[in-house]
């Protein structure tokens, strides 16, 4: 659990966008707004702010930043690209940007290799976000940033999220209003074009951009991402443990109740009263009265709008440990999103909850002659998977 104290913290909110652009130039550190979660930036030609980044988060030397600019022609600099890619580039940029894609593509020599972690390439993208925008517009720097939390834990949504896992490094951040912040809610979909060696690859799905669309926009041959994560340490959002709640997190097999615990489940058994549960479409609704605490993600099996307030979610899921909360348990939502354009948004919300629970499983059982108590059991690595 992050340390609470109520000594004074050097990090400091603010909502001045020419403040903000300041100490971008001036190599501070400064948390801005996106339409997918708040970025720690830092000016990506200036080494040394670039290298707090990593101090600041937590965050391994060898996961390289994404770059975030102020228009497609300042992307198109930083990157390396002969006529062909670059074309693909164009014909990608005009489709999603502003927006939550980034790409992927080998990264001019001028870049330090902090921001590349040495692998020769770089991600870059356009936020749609006004605030971003703006601060990219005023700053007049390409702003390396990736998300403005403790390395591995919940991604942030919301200034105060920020504030509770960085403020007490001398950080700035902007602030914005929930209603005006982050609405996509997960991560940027990325794509990496590799001339050398085509197709281009998606190697991560984010928030309304999916392999669908780019295919259909620009790239018939581009790979879908991979439906499950492997943990590769120099890529942080692909590792399995990742955007994960300070209560272990679960993903529920089911909603029905077992008579008996399955095969191989461990020996000691959580009570439903001290899970949290994190529905989708009212799946797990009927354990309600039982759980801890309880709150669907989308009533109504939604998955962008789940996606959209997924991360905040988690916050407020682990938030409940003061009420005796021991863990997350989180319904299964690909078995029950509904169809339409919020189905292109599943693979992804999947993805992020299944990394938040790190691929662990769990079954609810009927524990007999005690009343109707529900117990938790967790599953085996194997029949996790």
């Amino acid at each position: 659990m992050a340390a609470s104290s109520t000594a004074p913290r050097p990090g400091r909110l603010i909502d001045s966008l020419d403040e903000a652009a300041s100490a971008l130039r001036s190599g501070r550190l400064v948390a801005f707004p996106t339409e997918t979660v708040y970025g720690l930036g830092a000016d990506a030609f200036n080494e040394a702010s670039v290298a707090s980044i990593f101090t600041v988060k937590g965050r391994p030397r060898s996961d390289p930043l994404i770059v975030h600019v102020a228009s497609a022609g300042a992307a198109e600099a930083l990157v390396r690209l002969g006529p062909g890619g670059l074309e693909l580039m164009r014909r990608l940029t005009a489709s999603f940007w502003p927006g939550p894609l980034t790409l992927v593509a080998p990264a001019v020599p001028e870049l330090p290799s902090a921001v590349t972690s040495g692998s020769g390439y770089v991600g870059v993208r356009v936020p749609e976000h006004a605030l971003a925008r703006e601060l990219l517009q005023r700053a007049a720097v390409p702003v390396a940033a990736p998300s403005a939390n403790r390395f591995g834990h919940v991604s942030p949504t919301r200034a105060q999220h920020v504030m509770d896992d960085l403020a007490h490094h001398p950080i700035l951040v902007l602030d914005a209003p929930p209603a005006d912040c982050c609405g996509v809610g997960i991560e940027s979909t990325v794509v990496k074009i590799d001339e050398q060696a085509p197709p281009h690859r998606m190697p991560h799905l984010g928030g309304r951009v999916s392999s669908s669309c780019c295919a259909a926009a620009a790239c018939p041959r581009l790979l879908p991402a991979a439906a499950r994560p492997s943990p590769l340490p120099s890529q942080g959002r692909m590792l399995l443990t990742h955007y994960s709640p300070d209560l272990p997190a679960y993903l529920l097999r089911g909603p029905q109740l077992l008579a008996a615990p399955p095969p191989g489940a461990g020996s000691a058994p959580l009570s439903l009263g001290e899970a949290v549960l994190l529905d989708f479409g009212g799946r797990l609704a009927h354990l309600r009265p039982a759980a801890a605490a309880y709150r669907d993600l989308s009533e109504r099996a939604d998955a962008a709008a789940a996606a959209s307030g997924v991360f905040e979610a988690l916050r407020w899921a682990e938030a409940q440990h003061a009420a005796g909360a021991r863990c997350v348990l989180v319904a299964d939502v690909e078995a029950a999103a509904r169809g339409g354009e919020a189905a292109e948004c599943v693979p992804a919300l999947a993805d992020r909850l299944y990394r938040a629970a790190s691929g662990v499983r769990a079954e609810l059982v009927a524990s007999p002659g005690t009343g109707g108590a529900v117990a938790v059991w967790l599953l085996p690595p194997e029949a996790s998977v």
